[in-house]
């Protein structure tokens, strides 16, 4: 997770290294135009192998700008669901484009976090006292057309996303033939959840 922060910030400062030279180069290539899109898709993989692939829900909507003709910034927010969990990712996005004449090659990464996460037969294990969703991050390859000011993508990556569950269980003792209740003892589980992700998206800018 570490290594994937430090691969977003490094994006972040290129996006921003490039948009100057940009700005000293020409009037041209400076232009910044807002852009949205909606992205849904599945996710591919499992959370106990041996019994075979799950195939589930991506969903996300993303609001950004384009410096000049290849770069993309933007933030956004979604839905995920591997199967026997679901989250609200909350993420920033930076996407390079290929040259291209219309339709572009493009290549994207995301980093972020998530609102929450809860489990999805809304039950959770004896002990249980909260679960929160920690980072989360995605790499992707895509193909973007471009028909006026519409644009439709497709897209193949990765998504990976951490899940931290807390659990506490009551301790007793005895002392002089009574049993007393002493410090609960606790158990922490962190899950990371990887899936190849398959998505489509449309969006104008």
């Amino acid at each position: 997770m570490k290594n994937s922060c430090l691969l977003f910030v490094a994006l972040i400062a290129g996006v921003y290294a490039q948009a100057q030279n940009l700005h000293t180069d020409s009037t041209e290539a400076t232009k910044i135009e807002y852009y949205f899109q909606f992205q849904s898709g599945a996710l591919v993989g499992c959370s106990i192998c041996f019994t075979g692939k799950e195939i589930s829900f991506s969903g996300s909507t993303t609001h950004g700008i384009k410096i000049g003709k290849r770069l993309r910034v933007g933030a956004g927010v979604g839905i995920d669901s591997y199967f026997n969990w679901n989250t609200t990712p909350v993420f920033g996005s930076v996407s390079w484009d290929f040259p291209g004449k219309r339709n572009a090659l493009f290549f994207q990464f995301t980093y972020g976090g998530a609102l929450s996460a809860w489990p999805t037969q809304k039950r959770f294990e004896y002990g249980h006292q909260k679960t929160k969703a920690g980072e989360g991050y995605g790499f992707g390859v895509g193909y973007r057309m471009r028909y006026e000011k519409m644009q439709i993508s497709f897209g193949l990556g990765s998504k990976s996303q951490l899940i931290t569950s807390y659990y506490q269980y009551p301790t007793y003792y005895w002392k002089k033939n009574t049993r007393v209740l002493g410090e609960p003892s606790t158990k922490i589980i962190k899950n990371e959840l990887n899936r190849l992700a398959v998505w489509m998206a449309v969006g104008w800018k």
